[in-house]
């Protein structure tokens, strides 16, 4: 029997989704704040499957994330704009400390998980603790949330402790490294002789399919990018390209350009 049409891969009854051989997965994102390095019972999930759904997608996270402890709530952003967003709390923090560093980047339906701690506690959580400290918890955040605009906005980052919780490819504040920037159909190339000409670098690359242009860059006659019909033939060319010596002494260096 054929699974129904709703379901997707990685979710129970479905295989888990096969990558592609040589597709690099997406490096981590930058957020537009530091991600909370205080662990807690509820993990903040985006980049999900952008699916209608919801039903079938909250199924699948509840049997993934189980395998590490019991999971009291899961709650899905149900806004057309917000989609792709979860929150999962757990019964103990250890349980979501183990998820986050466990599942972090896994791919549902394709897309790898973007996971961190929850900025806020749940009241999931807090009803744990009974309902005298639900009411308390709840009194607090309408205090924080009262007090909110009188916080700088500006955070001060921890480097060594986000890459502790997080890992050292999460990058916050800082230019992400060109061996990390997604794979694209163009090429950033560098460490052009002065002399190299759009002819030259043309023929050099024409070679590969896919090829449409190269585009010097006016006043930087060191840089130059080139572009493919797909990532793919890119990434070929690339691999093939990259560290290639267009003269004795000038050995170049290509990336994929940063959009």
């Amino acid at each position: 029997m054929n699974a129904p049409t709703h379901m997707m891969p990685g979710m129970p009854g479905m295989p888990p989704p096969i990558p592609m051989p040589g597709v690099v997965p997406p490096p981590p994102r930058i957020p537009k704040l530091p991600p909370p390095t205080e662990p807690c019972q509820t993990l903040y999930i985006r980049n999900l499957p952008e699916t209608r759904a919801l039903t079938a997608l909250e199924s699948a996270l509840k049997a993934l994330f189980s395998q590490f402890g019991e999971v009291v709530h899961i709650r899905l952003k149900r806004n057309i704009s917000l989609r792709g967003q979860a929150f999962v709390t757990f019964k103990e923090v250890d349980s979501a400390t183990k998820a986050l560093k466990e599942v972090q980047g896994f791919p549902l339906s394709g897309k790898p998980m973007d996971i961190q701690y929850s900025r806020n506690r749940s009241d999931k959580a807090a009803e744990l603790e009974g309902e005298e400290a639900l009411q308390e918890h709840k009194r607090k955040r309408a205090e924080e949330k009262a007090n909110r605009h009188k916080k700088p906005k500006d955070e001060k980052v921890d480097a060594a402790a986000v890459a502790a919780v997080y890992g050292p490819g999460y990058y916050y504040g800082a230019a992400m490294p060109e061996d990390m920037v997604p794979p694209n159909s163009i090429l950033f190339v560098q460490n052009l002789p002065p002399e190299t000409t759009e002819a030259v670098l043309a023929a050099l690359f024409q070679q590969f399919q896919g090829f449409k242009e190269v585009r010097l860059v006016p006043g930087k006659s060191d840089i130059a990018f080139v572009e493919y019909e797909s990532e793919m033939q890119a990434g070929v060319a690339k691999q093939s390209l990259n560290k290639f010596k267009i003269t004795p002494e000038k050995e170049i260096k290509v990336t994929y350009a940063k959009k």
